[in-house]
């Protein structure tokens, strides 16, 4: 049975606590990277079928000079260039371990206001946080790589968020355990479809 293992390290947790930014990128770009390109491909293969476009892209931290990531991903989005202006799906690693996560950041302005208003409207948000009670809320510990605390906000108030400051975004999933299968790591990703389908209108 293909694993989360085969492709992820637990080990790898480890590099994030290296202090210094030289030495933390190092073994993130020749270790940990090439491995979330692996599996990102593979999910694009598992995910080819459905009904919604999803395209494979890896963090790179290009733009960092100084600070350190304290987590790295891979991203499934709708555009072949690029995911950050887009609301997408993702699996992250970092101090907090592995997890799977639906994200719009707040510089998607189109996508976070469609969501916004499929979340504060629509019955079937409502219906799915009923129904995904254990679902963290990774926003409140964005950037950390920390595991995020249970979701206590209602779809209501997110999309009022969403709708109304110009700096939320969303972020929101579940730990990740190594041994997770693949197949059980896509029904995940899959269960996040409707956040996806929302904002970016596919």
């Amino acid at each position: 049975m293909e694993m989360l293992k085969d492709y992820l390290d637990p080990a790898w947790i480890e590099i994030f606590e290296i202090e210094g930014f030289a030495e933390r990128m190092a073994p993130i770009r020749q270790t940990v990277r090439p491995a979330l390109q692996r599996l990102a491909g593979r999910l694009a293969e598992l995910m080819t079928d459905r009904d919604v476009p999803v395209f494979p892209h890896v963090a790179s931290h290009m733009r960092r000079r100084v600070n350190p990531p304290n987590e790295t991903w891979l991203a499934l989005g709708p555009a072949k260039r690029g995911y950050k202006a887009w609301a997408h799906m993702g699996v992250f690693i970092g101090k907090g371990g592995c997890s799977v996560r639906f994200v719009v950041k707040d510089e998607a302005e189109g996508p976070k206001k469609s969501l916004g208003q499929w979340l504060r409207s629509d019955p079937r948000a409502r219906k799915w946080f009923k129904s995904h009670p254990e679902v963290l809320d990774y926003d409140l510990v964005h950037g950390t790589g920390m595991v995020g605390p249970s979701l206590t906000r209602s779809p209501q108030e997110i999309g009022e968020r969403l709708l109304d400051l110009k700096t939320a975004g969303g972020d929101w999933g579940w730990i990740l355990p190594f041994e997770t299968p693949v197949a059980d790591l896509v029904e995940r990703l899959e269960s996040l479809v409707p956040f996806y389908r929302a904002a970016n209108g596919s």
